[in-house]
């Protein structure tokens, strides 16, 4: 199977999808991502949040709850930002 992925720009990708179960997607991390971050399929569409990761350190696994009524296949994508809307490694006002 040859799919295209076109990630907008401000996405990387976290991991390889292995597994989904009902709301539970589980993934081989390419990226280990932080818990709580938000993952998205490669349309750039908000799919869950990672609950976990699992695994050996040098390749962890990593579980997403779903969204309702997703099915990603292929890849998981992650932002590049820190859920706050400040870019990593940048002070913000608060």
């Amino acid at each position: 199977m040859n799919i295209t992925y076109n990630v907008i720009e401000n996405l990387k990708k976290l991991g390889t999808i292995i597994n989904i179960r009902k709301d539970i997607l589980i993934a081989r991390s390419i990226k280990p991502p932080k818990i709580g971050e938000e993952v998205f399929d490669y349309r750039g569409t908000p799919i869950g949040h990672v609950t976990s990761i699992f695994g050996p350190v040098k390749s962890p696994y990593f579980r997403v709850r779903l969204k309702n009524d997703v099915k990603p296949k292929g890849y998981v994508f992650g932002g590049e930002y820190n859920g706050r809307g400040k870019e990593k490694g940048k002070k913000g006002v608060d």
